[in-house]
């Protein structure tokens, strides 16, 4: 499992309505206005998942940006103190001749 904190710059007034969308999505535990035009909020889910989630987030109508203060992936090391790897996302950038971005 992950567990991450996250600061979300919203478009101006939109506090209210974005604050209801985050309390609606199951992996959102936690939320709170911080600032006029900012929320924080606590996102638990799966590690193979926090990619995928927080990008959508990232997404959401009159989210300016999302900033991650932190993610923790204690409860997924293994004995060694080792994670997998989670799946790659290739880039959506363009790449050179030699495959560099």
């Amino acid at each position: 499992m992950a567990i991450a904190g996250i600061l979300l710059t919203l478009d101006a007034g939109q506090e209210s309505r974005c604050l209801e969308a985050l309390q609606n999505r199951p992996e959102v535990v936690e939320t709170r206005q911080v600032d006029a035009g900012k929320l924080a909020a606590v996102v638990e889910c799966s590690s193979l998942d926090i990619q995928k989630i927080l990008e959508g987030m990232a997404g959401m109508e009159s989210v300016l940006q999302l900033d991650v203060a932190y993610i923790n992936f204690e409860d997924d090391m293994d004995s060694d103190g080792c994670i997998a790897c989670p799946p790659h996302h290739s880039s959506k950038r363009a790449k050179d001749d030699r495959g560099l971005v």
